[in-house]
């Protein structure tokens, strides 16, 4: 066969176009002389027909999801996507006019804090406390001006920028290595109170200063976590730079500094003071306890072990409760151990903890356990007020939706606290009998477990639910206002934002001074000068007058959905979109 013929078999064998190899039409016959375009060129004519489809489609689906992603970001940004939606749509009832009402109860909160601002300034100015009836101050917590620190981020979501920016220039200067010669430092109130106002302070200003001034506080607190096994001591020498020796740290001290150190990890870029903090809770996690989700209050630094204490989730175990379920928020729910741990606690607390009332079918409370999870106490504190808002909180996060109808039955009970004394204060904490009539002596008892027979219900009792105890004073608690404010963002009713501005205009009658506000001895009493105890502890500017602001703000202003709120009420951004590590 001659050559010809032989190239006619070949032509005819095959009906693809011959793809030239040579230096024609820009591709060259060696790869590595080819431009990008010839290579790609090279490529596309290399492939049949079903790999030159599927590319295709490839690259539709890719320049299709960058073009969605594109348009997200300018007119939906990811960081503002929430998941699930805590805060509902405000609700404006125009019969009565709920916007103005908003506006004149929200201004009126805003006037007692310039008040209180302004007495603290002409006579405190610097120092931790303002004295409200002597018109005096006092250093107790080491003289660095706490007052003056927890109440920054409260000046600035008021608009009270002149005096936010007089307290601003006032810290910047304050060296936090120093304190009162011979005063050891409580870590766990500096953590929550100076480290966390500090760094909210920052993020809502972008005042560098201030970011400067939290991590040396949070810096000059770190050696209380030198010990062998990571959990901190309770105080620190900050003069020495040595934290001061104990053997053992209650459970709310030890396991709600978490938060802020996360916080200052994402605002300095520095994971230690993360990691560091983390290991309590990884610790407590792993710890044997004598029910599941309960944490007696008292943990052995050395061991890791709960050595004794009741269970409560009042004065000194509280907000370790709260942080497992505001650190699960903060990480954007990339943390499952927060929420495991937080289910746990809550599931066992309705089992073992929650009574109700037996006299008023509405009101529940949540009372105390002894060491052994055995013993109950049908003591229900005012710190303990925090709860129905943790777990209304929980209910929009985790879909709980029976612990929100458990959040509104306590805070029921809280508001009732108020609504029932002389004066609308609330008192430190309620009693209440069970059905065997037996239940604590309202006269000082040894512990909180000492059960006995009580004599028959007077009226008084019948009527609220609950009876008083030897201690009825205020001390310008925040935790029910917290828990209201929290209710009436969630559900929307109208009612919380009546129960709130009841609260606060008891606390304007019966507790304002020329100075500021004192904490009231007996809210049963309306004897208001004998009552007036001279003091005004930093967390009323923090966190009571905050929270009652913010109830008559618009739901979106400084959302749940943005914002989760330590427990001094900073509220730290939630870091939407963005792993944490």
């Amino acid at each position: 066969m001659d050559r010809d013929a032989e190239a006619n078999r070949h032509s005819s064998v095959s009906s693809e176009p011959t793809i030239p190899l040579g230096d024609q039409d820009g591709l060259p016959l060696l790869r590595g002389k080819q431009t990008l375009k010839g290579r790609l060129r090279t490529g596309w004519y290399r492939m049949d027909r079903l790999g030159r489809l599927t590319t295709s489609l490839v690259v539709l689906i890719i320049s299709g999801a960058i073009l969605a992603r594109v348009l997200i970001e300018l007119f939906c940004p990811y960081d503002y996507w929430h998941n699930p939606q805590v805060t509902v749509p405000p609700k404006t009832d125009d019969s009565n006019h709920s916007a103005s009402t908003d506006k004149e109860r929200r201004n009126a909160v805003r006037d007692a804090m310039k008040h209180t601002w302004s007495g603290y300034h002409k006579y405190a100015f610097g120092h931790d406390e303002l004295l409200p009836v002597s018109n005096k101050s006092n250093d107790k917590w080491g003289g660095w001006g706490v007052t003056l620190i927890d109440a920054l981020d409260t000046l600035y979501i008021m608009e009270l920028y002149d005096e936010f920016n007089q307290g601003v220039t006032h810290v910047v200067d304050v060296d936090f290595s120093k304190a009162t010669p011979g005063y050891t430092t409580p870590f766990f109130e500096m953590v929550i109170r100076s480290l966390a106002g500090l760094l909210t302070a920052y993020e809502m200003s972008l005042d560098k200063r201030l970011l400067a001034k939290a991590q040396q506080v949070g810096d000059v607190l770190m050696p209380a976590f030198k010990t062998s096994t990571g959990l901190p001591y309770p105080r620190v020498d900050v003069n020495a730079g040595v934290a001061v020796r104990a053997s053992s740290i209650c459970l709310a001290e030890a396991g709600t500094v978490q938060l802020e150190y996360w916080k200052l990890s994402d605002l300095t870029g520095n994971p230690v003071y993360h990691q560091t903090a983390q290991r309590v809770v990884d610790i407590l996690d792993q710890s044997q306890k004598p029910y599941k989700g309960l944490y007696p209050i008292w943990v052995d630094i050395a061991t890791g072990s709960f050595t004794s204490g009741q269970i409560t989730f009042g004065a000194q175990g509280d907000s370790w409760y709260e942080y497992m379920l505001k650190q699960y928020i903060y990480s954007g729910g990339t943390h499952d151990q927060y929420r495991r741990m937080y289910v746990e606690s809550i599931e066992s607390m309705k089992q073992k903890m929650v009574k109700r009332s037996e006299f008023d079918d509405q009101m529940y409370y949540v009372g105390d356990l002894d060491f052994t999870a055995k013993k109950f106490s049908p003591k229900f504190q005012h710190l303990t007020c925090f709860v129905p808002g943790m777990l209304a909180l929980g209910s929009k996060t985790l879909n709980r939706p029976d612990d929100l109808e458990l959040a509104k039955q306590l805070t029921y009970t809280c508001f009732q606290m108020y609504n029932q004394t002389a004066t609308g204060l609330g008192p430190e904490y309620v009693l209440f009998r069970d059905s065997s009539n037996k239940g604590l002596l309202p006269t000082n008892h040894k512990n909180d477990f000492d059960i006995e027979d009580l004599p028959t219900a007077d009226s008084s009792e019948v009527n609220n639910g609950y009876y008083l105890g030897y201690d009825r004073g205020y001390l310008l608690r925040p935790e029910t206002a917290e828990s209201i404010m929290i209710l009436y963002r969630i559900t929307g009713d109208v009612k919380y934002k009546e129960w709130g501005w009841q609260i606060f205009q008891a606390i304007d009658k019966w507790t304002k001074t020329p100075a500021g506000y004192s904490a009231y001895r007996d809210v049963t009493s309306t004897k208001r000068d004998s009552q007036l105890t001279d003091s005004m502890e930093s967390f009323f500017l923090a966190e009571t007058l905050k929270y009652l602001y913010l109830l008559f703000s618009p739901a979106d202003y400084y959302s749940l959905d943005d914002y989760v709120f330590n427990t001094e009420a900073h509220p730290f951004k939630i870091q939407h979109g963005r792993a944490h590590k």
